[in-house]
């Protein structure tokens, strides 16, 4: 039984949502030069927008669910589609870095809702054989944003400027919440979640030790990729031209593995693509530490390492929606949080071990939160197989 053209129509709505997401959050990378040229302030102070952005995503995911987890899930979306989407615009009339900076925040807490109502929403569509290859149809967006939306984002930043690409991204947006009002007819809601609802399933071992699986997971892979250029330049001896298409690979390899993952995780079960997941990774570490230095060597552990990386995401949504449907909205939601802060605690680790050890090292850092990635998944496994083992007593 595959997915019926209608559920199709409305996953790719949402995988439009999660474009505008994944764009509107990491666009400023590629226009880091002319924003800080046009603003007169330093790169680094253009660098932040990134940060507060996904910190006030990380705090806001969870606690939207607390003040707004009752209402229709549909709803919640489309909100935070339009207050994303109206926020981009604002910015692309900024008269200054402050106001810039201010949009970035209000960004961040409409995303909050975008990302995990999304995702629960496509879990709401389909039955449970299929919600591996949803989820993965759902997530692609955040994959085209990574490979297609930040590269054309510092092309036109370049050429017609910053401002048209955060009008573009929020005229995208709206065109996005559009195709969700006409295509998307799930308006169920979640159940009301308190203060403490949200702190006993983030004490509660399985679900907790499954966000920081992702927590973990997510911060191995940006300890390296957050500083990947001075990585490819100074160890792997590779010509700075080529960091433009070693970042094109690597997106490349993450639609791949986006593509793989959904359908893995439906015919071998989520935790085994999981695992596979992890193991990948920790090898790709590996191999970066000894591989010779040049650039075949190097790309060929790109492209795994991309690969073996996006195959994570999918099941792992699908393993915390099966800890509890009826709480789905509250664990992606946390579980957004998660993919956030790891985004920021990596990068922030890979500044500390490249002024200490130097470039080389990325890697080693990448591998030991590796490590304890798989220890926290392996934990919630071993809490799960117990849950099952008490059921049937």
């Amino acid at each position: 039984m595959s997915l019926d053209r209608r559920t199709f129509a409305a996953l790719l709505s949402l995988s439009a949502a999660y474009f505008t997401l994944g764009t509107g959050s990491l666009a400023v990378i590629g226009l880091l030069p002319p924003m800080a040229a046009d603003l007169d302030t330093s790169p680094a102070a253009i660098a932040n927008l990134l940060t507060v952005f996904a910190l006030t995503f990380a705090l806001a995911a969870p606690l939207s669910q607390v003040m707004l987890g009752h209402l229709p899930r549909r709803t919640l979306l489309l909100g935070g589609l339009t207050v994303m989407s109206l926020a981009s615009i604002a910015g692309a009339l900024a008269w200054s870095y402050g106001f810039l900076f201010t949009t970035r925040l209000v960004m961040g807490v409409g995303a909050a809702t975008v990302g995990p109502m999304a995702l629960a929403v496509v879990a709401g569509l389909t039955p449970p054989e299929h919600q591996g290859r949803a989820l993965a149809i759902a997530f692609s967006g955040m994959m085209l944003a990574t490979v297609l939306g930040v590269p054309l984002s510092a092309w036109l930043g370049e050429l017609v400027g910053w401002r048209v690409v955060l009008l573009a991204i929020g005229v995208i947006g709206m065109g996005a919440a559009v195709a969700v009002f006409r295509l998307v007819h799930d308006r169920s809601g979640g159940g009301r979640v308190g203060l403490g609802t949200l702190l006993s399933v983030v004490v509660r071992r399985r679900p907790g030790l499954s966000v920081a699986t992702t927590l973990l997971q997510m911060a191995a892979q940006f300890a390296t990729y957050a500083l990947l250029l001075p990585y490819l330049t100074e160890h792997a001896g590779i010509d700075a031209r080529w960091g433009a298409v070693a970042l094109f690979m690597f997106g490349i390899g993450g639609i791949v593995g986006n593509l793989v993952a959904g359908r893995l995780a439906d015919s071998i079960g989520a935790d085994r693509t999981v695992a596979i997941s992890l193991g990948g990774i920790a090898l790709t570490f590996v191999g970066m530490v000894i591989a010779p230095p040049g650039l075949v060597p190097t790309f060929a552990l790109l492209a795994v390492w991309a690969v073996a990386g996006i195959l994570f995401q999918a099941p792992q949504q699908k393993r915390l929606v099966s800890i509890d449907p009826a709480a789905r909205g509250l664990l992606l939601s946390l579980n957004s949080s998660a993919l956030y802060l790891g985004m920021s605690l990596g990068a922030f680790l890979a500044g500390v071990v490249l002024r200490s050890f130097g470039a080389g090292a990325l890697p080693i850092g990448s591998l030991l939160l590796v490590g304890l990635a798989a220890a926290c998944f392996a934990g919630s496994r071993d809490v799960a197989q117990g849950e099952r083992q008490d059921a049937r007593v």
